[in-house]
């Protein structure tokens, strides 16, 4: 039996640590694929052990890469729903069930062998380490870490991952795993916080905006210090003079940098590649990124130098539809498209990725609907062999203005506002119709007072440098390309609110960025005194 990352560390063995955790980065593309065909072929005997199993391969086990590929189709969720849930019998060997829920409200189930959900727990925590490294086998991790936390709990795949995590080191979880479950989101943000000023905090796992908004809550000055009760514990009173000081001494107000220093920023969304720089300012270390999602977990993860992410060779059986298959695939939903392997895709080219499991989970060749591309096939800064992703975004949240303009994507948008400079709430983008003619419009809320007109034409301008074919586009109706309705503030809020009061879930609290629905976009405007 192998040694635990806890074990090693007790030896004083950090270099063993390293290289089990964190070895995959110095693999070879060969040894990479190597490791994915091994894994595969586990993979068809272990489902050929059980009736479902079975059933999923058509009765007959593949003996290559080529075979399996060649026989079983592309699926979606919808080929699995009738056989997954707790509920219904057919998975028997689950140790655990995590749930998502797509934008129609219906839950997604996907069991967890137990071997699946050790695996898990091993490549969170060689994030962690990764996460905390500032060079190549540094390991800084120490038992009763603090480690806080926001965000959901089980069955959400998030809270199944801290607990497998839990599993693999000895980190003091604040809150403590079996109260947060217990909590609100917003009630479990002000514990983890309010005890992390007793304890300090030596890894935060949390949402990208969660910590920008905090950090802009003490640039502002909106966090005023009010005595209680607890901030009468002496270890409160060290961290808030001690910060106060850092911050008089430097002339600016407080920021969450003077309070905690931070070994590890490990963050989620899709707008945390935008945030970096301001996340970075206000909590004084680099935010750290894997991609995962619910049917699989953590796939990929930065490396030390917080750059691009490269994938877990033993998370899961990679494919990737090339951006013209699924361009075809728009056209025709009946269409098939054709898939690459990991060691086939070129750099600065969109695909979407196609997972197979591995340890006895069901999904063959699933469509996971995310956007990815590769900027480079080999990362030398840090000597990764390996190709390095990144992600774009969802299908769905493609935005296709006109048939030349190009697909306008959410990382499109992020930086076109964030190029503007303008500050604000939230936003939501879609594209409507005006005049006869397709135009993006845009919801936003600023955080102050500014005009509709500059928004837009700052906007608007961003997305021409950004995207040419939408300056093309913009140049040949020759009328603004772009609308905008300036929301009144507490808007998204209130939204958020509505929903929450409805029972909404968690999922679906937050308006989505791209193409919303006309129900979202009436609440909206609801909100806003029924203004455009």
């Amino acid at each position: 039996m192998t040694a635990t990352a806890i074990e090693l560390l007790r030896q004083g063995r950090k270099h063993q640590i390293w290289t089990k955790y964190c070895g995959f980065l110095d693999l070879s593309l060969k040894e990479f694929m190597q490791i994915q065909e091994r894994l595969l072929l586990e993979q068809f005997d272990l489902l050929s052990k059980s009736e479902l199993g079975r059933y999923l391969l058509r009765g007959k086990i593949p003996g290559s890469i080529e075979e399996f590929r060649a026989r079983i189709p592309i699926t979606t969720y919808d080929d699995y729903e009738p056989y997954l849930g707790e509920d219904k019998g057919y998975f028997q060997n689950a140790y655990v069930w995590a749930h998502t829920s797509g934008r129609s409200g219906k839950y997604k189930w996907i069991p967890y062998t137990r071997e699946a959900y050790e695996r898990l727990g091993e490549r969170v925590l060689a994030g962690v380490i990764l996460g905390a490294a500032r060079e190549k086998g540094e390991v800084r991790l120490e038992e009763g870490d603090v480690l806080v936390y926001n965000t959901p709990p089980r069955p959400y795949i998030s809270g199944i991952t801290l607990r497998a995590l839990a599993e693999q080191f000895n980190f003091r979880f604040v809150p403590a795993l079996d109260e947060t479950e217990a909590m609100e989101f917003q009630e479990r943000i002000e514990a983890g916080f309010r005890e992390g000023m007793k304890t300090g905090i030596d890894i935060l796992g949390s949402m990208s905006a969660v910590l920008v908004k905090m950090g802009e809550a003490f640039t502002s000055g909106a966090r005023k210090t009010r005595i209680s009760r607890q901030m009468l514990h002496p270890q409160v009173l060290f961290r808030l003079i001690r910060g106060y000081i850092r911050a008089k001494m430097e002339g600016r107000n407080m920021l969450p940098r003077d309070l905690w220093t931070l070994k590890a920023l490990p963050c989620g969304g899709a707008d945390t590649a935008i945030y970096r720089d301001k996340i970075a300012y206000y909590w004084g270390v680099q935010p750290y990124e894997q991609y995962g999602c619910t049917e699989e977990g953590a796939i990929a993860t930065q490396a030390w130098n917080k750059k691009y992410m490269t994938f877990f060779p033993d998370a899961a059986f990679y494919e990737f539809i090339p951006e013209e298959e699924w361009a075809k695939w728009r056209m025709d939903p009946s269409y098939m498209p054709k898939t690459v392997l990991f060691d086939e895709v070129v750099p600065r080219k969109r695909y979407e990725l196609v997972l197979t499991n591995f340890y006895g989970k069901p999904l063959l060749r699933y469509r996971t609907y995310d956007l990815i591309e590769f900027p480079v096939l080999r990362d030398d800064e840090i000597g990764v062999n390996l190709p390095q992703m990144a992600f774009v975004g969802r299908t769905a949240d493609f935005i296709d203005l006109a048939g030349f303009t190009g697909l306008i994507d959410e990382r499109m948008v992020w930086r076109a506002i964030n190029e503007t400079g303008i500050e604000y709430h939230d936003w939501a983008i879609r594209k409507e119709t005006r005049d006869g003619e397709p135009i993006l419009k845009l919801y936003m809320e600023p955080a102050s007072p500014i005009d509709k007109e500059t928004i837009r034409h700052r906007v608007h301008e961003a997305l021409k440098g950004i995207n040419s074919f939408y300056a093309d586009y913009d140049a040949m109706i020759q009328k603004p390309a772009l609308d905008v309705t300036v929301l009144k503030p507490g808007t998204f809020q209130a939204y958020m609110l509505e929903k929450q009061a409805a029972g909404a879930d968690l999922a679906h609290l937050k308006p989505p960025h791209m193409n919303a629905s006309d129900e979202v976009i009436e609440t909206l405007l609801r909100h806003n005194d029924g203004k455009e």
